[in-house]
């Protein structure tokens, strides 16, 4: 525990140093393009339009994987995997939560765009993931069913 600590306060310092100077700016390590709207909309539709997704094209190199049933929606497992050359961006999108926006992740260039994590469901619901490759939109979807009471984000 010791070491951590004493890490966690070499790499603050040394941010602090870079800060101070010059060097770095907060908004290069900081999420500069944070969209605080993104997370609020209220309907897919929203965050599509809210992503400047207008024209959406489905595709089968869009892979979306986890349980077809959980018997809670509190804790998901969720594979997405982009085979589109070239993918910048990755979401996931949940339909039928209070908030269908539900994960973002830019894919650095020439970086393996795959991603596992684990999301919030209130409901039974088509799950989507939404890729963005050289300025194009693309989707894939999968079904996770969530039992009654599932106690996920409702």
């Amino acid at each position: 525990m010791d070491r951590q600590r004493r890490d966690l306060l070499h790499i603050s310092a040394a941010l602090g140093l870079a800060f101070t100077a010059g060097i770095l700016k907060p908004s290069d390590v900081f999420a500069a393009d944070w969209n605080t709207r993104l997370f609020d909309v209220k309907t897919l539709k929203e965050a599509l339009a809210e992503l400047g997704a207008a024209n959406v094209v489905n595709s089968d190199a869009v892979i979306l994987s986890g349980p077809e049933m959980v018997s809670s929606g509190a804790v998901v497992p969720l594979s997405f995997e982009s085979k589109i050359p070239q993918t910048e961006f990755m979401a996931v999108l949940v339909q039928k939560n209070p908030l269908p926006m539900t994960a973002t992740f830019t894919i650095p260039p020439g970086t393996d765009a795959v991603i596992s994590t684990r999301i919030k469901m209130g409901e039974t619901s088509t799950i989507y993931g939404l890729v963005k490759a050289e300025g194009k939109f693309y989707v894939g979807s999968t079904m996770i069913k969530v039992r009654a009471g599932g106690g996920g984000c409702g």
